[in-house]
């Protein structure tokens, strides 16, 4: 590709730029445990995935409602007028000079740049202390754990840096890089889109108008579980291995030409993929053929189900946010009318957060996360899903163009 946007290229950087920052004063303290995943090399294991799209795709086609992406989620358009906007010129875009500071139209980046590239990247929690705080939730039903609330920010915060450093490394004269770290998300939703469109008139605790989530869902990075979290899958020698972690994306537009056939890891979400990736996220779809290609066994095909994540819930929420095992709503869910949109079931916040919310007003290390840590530490999972879903990726029906 001659822009070292390959799959292989980036994950080597973002290794690099993550060992570098362990050995910084910021995250010294977690020197002595770390936490974040381990390869087997004992290089941070970061997960990454690269998709390319022309200017004028829709990332959130289909999407736009409160119960998915938000109502107003930014896409390509408003991440440019952001940038644009933060780095004004002299110069109008026919080139004259002028008196005043000008941002540059979405309308110059259609007319020179070829594509946008997608890069999202997750740093997976330390496997061994989400097993440790899921012991510690099974054996102390009310109790949390300090240590996992402070991997859990510190990871956070390494992956905030990191995307941040990754970008300014991947800049050049001829491309346009946005690092998409928690800062420019609001900045993008604060400044790109009018006030009408945030808070709650985009929808409930989205964290701005950029959704990372469904971003990395898109790409391939990894899937919805029934529990809203993004889990990742991947075959080990001791069985399936299981990743969740903090999520953070860069948007690089650029003059290289659009690519298709998956060049160095690198490819189009057509929308044969789009399609599939709706119907993994419909946990009432219970049509085995779609199942076989989930990583989350909420549903059950041809094996018992798995519910650890509902069953870990202590508020309630993942019980009152989910169909049943047989793919309907209970009666209690259904007549709740005002939590659909479009169809789409709302995700309980109101009995998630008040309980996050209420306990950390007397506790600053508390965490909660019993969703989150009993689907990474005991979700049941199914090798042959893994297989599956990456052959999946790579059929030319799915990931070429439209």
């Amino acid at each position: 590709m001659g822009t070292g946007l390959g799959y292989s290229s980036l994950a080597a950087l973002f290794r690099e730029v993550i060992g570098e920052l362990q050995q910084e004063p910021e995250f010294q303290s977690s020197r002595e445990r770390v936490k974040y995943a381990l390869h087997e090399n004992g290089q941070p294991d970061v997960k990454v995935a690269v998709a390319n799209v022309p200017l004028d795709y829709d990332l959130w086609e289909g999407l736009r409602n409160p119960a998915v992406v938000g109502s107003y989620p930014a896409g390509l358009r408003e991440i440019w007028e952001y940038r644009a906007n933060r780095r004004k010129a002299t110069v109008d875009e026919s080139g004259r000079s002028t008196i005043f500071q000008v941002p540059q139209a979405f309308d110059f980046a259609l007319s020179n740049y070829n594509r946008a590239v997608l890069v999202s990247a997750m740093l997976p929690f330390s496997p061994d202390l989400v097993r440790e705080y899921a012991g510690i939730i099974q054996e102390k039903r009310e109790g949390s754990s300090h240590v996992f609330s402070r991997m859990y920010d510190d990871v956070n915060r390494m992956i905030d840096t990191a995307i941040s450093r990754v970008a300014m490394d991947l800049m050049t004269r001829h491309n346009v890089v946005v690092a998409m770290d928690n800062d420019t998300v609001r900045g993008v939703s604060a400044e790109a889109l009018p006030l009408t469109q945030q808070g709650t008139s985009h929808g409930p605790c989205k964290g701005g108008n950029f959704p990372q989530k469904s971003l990395a869902v898109l790409l391939g990075l990894g899937q919805f579980g029934v529990c809203r979290i993004v889990i990742r899958d991947e075959a080990a020698a001791t069985g399936v291995e299981r990743f969740v972690g903090p999520l953070r994306s860069i948007i690089i537009f650029d003059k290289h030409d659009l690519i298709t056939d998956g060049e160095a890891g690198v490819f189009y979400p057509g929308q044969a993929w789009r399609d599939l990736l709706l119907r993994l996220s419909d946990f009432t779809d219970t049509d085995p053929q779609i199942d076989r290609y989930r990583f989350c066994t909420y549903i059950p095909s041809d094996e018992q189900g798995c519910t650890e994540c509902v069953r870990s819930c202590p508020t309630g929420a993942q019980a009152m946010s989910v169909p049943t095992t047989e793919g309907r709503y209970s009666s209690q869910i259904a007549n709740q009318q005002h939590r659909f949109w479009e169809g789409k079931l709302q995700f309980d916040f109101g009995r998630c957060l008040d309980e996050r919310s209420q306990m950390a007003t007397m506790f600053p290390e508390w965490s909660c996360a019993r969703c989150l840590t009993s689907c990474a530490a005991q979700g049941k999972r199914r090798a042959s899903t893994i297989d599956d879903y990456r052959q999946k990726m790579r059929e030319p029906n799915v990931q070429g163009s439209d």
